[in-house]
């Protein structure tokens, strides 16, 4: 399988790139948000009431308060360090 290696923190997926990644993981784009992260305690936002593309422009401006890595082939996402996931995405 072919893949594309993308350093998110040096080429910032843009906010529309990042609502697309989640509708492809079937989630909501604030389930992107590591709220475990320092970035975004450091931030000291309550994100519950953003729209989705307020946290998606959140995301892009502030890209180390995503998880890490994401994984996808267009059709299917694996967020986070998923072994199980990345190794059924990869089989395929």
């Amino acid at each position: 399988m072919e893949f594309e290696y993308r350093n998110i923190l040096k080429e910032t997926p843009t906010a529309g790139e990042i609502m697309e990644l989640a509708k492809v993981g079937n989630l909501q784009v604030s389930d992107l948000v590591n709220r475990g992260s320092k970035t975004f305690k450091d931030l000291k936002l309550d994100i519950s009431g953003f729209a989705p593309q307020q946290v998606a422009e959140l995301l892009q401006d502030n890209p180390k308060a995503m998880y890490r890595p994401l994984l996808t082939d267009g059709k299917g996402l694996v967020v986070g360090f998923k072994p199980d996931g990345i190794q059924e995405m990869l089989a395929l």
